[in-house]
């Protein structure tokens, strides 16, 4: 009878101490967890800072460019209106603005976008990763800009003898932007080739300003959101 009582008392030893042994893996499998959660949030939320970040130094960029391609457009519709009527005055010193093209580079998506797609809160991820698709719609109609600016546009330009070498002097006061010889412009508007390139110029200049205006407020509003959640 003493040997049961003992084998029952060695037992009940046993499982006491399985169970305070499981009970602390537990606490400590929990604990570790909690300070890996813990560790996430903090990394999560330096993310969300980072990209609020970028997304502000974008907005710089794309105002600037957003204001060339407005300047752009503005000769582009002076030399359309002047194609119909000779006696519509063009403004000398920003012809050269033809040649121009604008840029677009946002940081964000190219700093972000390896690091977007491990966020743990589906809407945030979606929001994010549905700004950077919209980036690249931007980004599909810049390069076809670009494409006409550099491609067509300027060895046109170069082929009919319209750039102005004394653009280039350093003793002149005249600005890039009048890099062009006015009556060789003048001359071309006549030309249905050049208004064909004036055409495509107008149209992916347009375009491209579009995106770009619609692109800001799109910003705009992600950095609101995420600044809301970071709250």
């Amino acid at each position: 009878m003493i040997k049961i009582d003992t084998l029952r008392k060695k037992i009940k030893y046993a499982i006491g101490e399985i169970l305070i042994i499981s009970i602390g893996l537990l606490i400590a499998l929990q604990t570790n967890n909690w300070n890996e959660e813990r560790k996430n949030a903090i990394k999560e939320k330096l993310l969300i800072g980072h990209i609020i970040e970028d997304l502000n130094l974008d907005t710089i960029h794309i105002n600037e460019s957003l204001s060339e391609v407005k300047r752009q457009k503005k000769l582009i519709d002076d030399l359309i209106a002047k194609v119909f009527d000779s006696s519509y005055p063009l403004e000398e010193d920003k012809i050269g603005l033809l040649r121009f093209s604008s840029d677009f580079r946002p940081i964000t998506q190219r700093n972000h976008s390896i690091a977007v797609s491990s966020l743990k809160d589906d809407l945030t991820r979606q929001q994010i990763q549905n700004y950077f698709l919209q980036e690249d719609e931007v980004l599909d109609i810049f390069l076809e800009y670009v494409d006409i600016v550099h491609n067509k546009v300027r060895p046109y330009l170069s082929s009919v003898g319209m750039h102005n070498l004394n653009a280039l002097r350093t003793d002149e006061k005249s600005s890039d932007e009048a890099s062009l010889h006015l009556e060789v412009l003048e001359e071309q508007l006549s030309v249905e080739a050049f208004q064909q390139l004036l055409y495509e110029r107008r149209l992916k200049t347009d375009a491209l300003e579009n995106l770009l205006e619609e692109i800001l407020i799109k910003n705009q509003n992600l950095v609101n959101y995420l600044k809301e959640i970071q709250n």
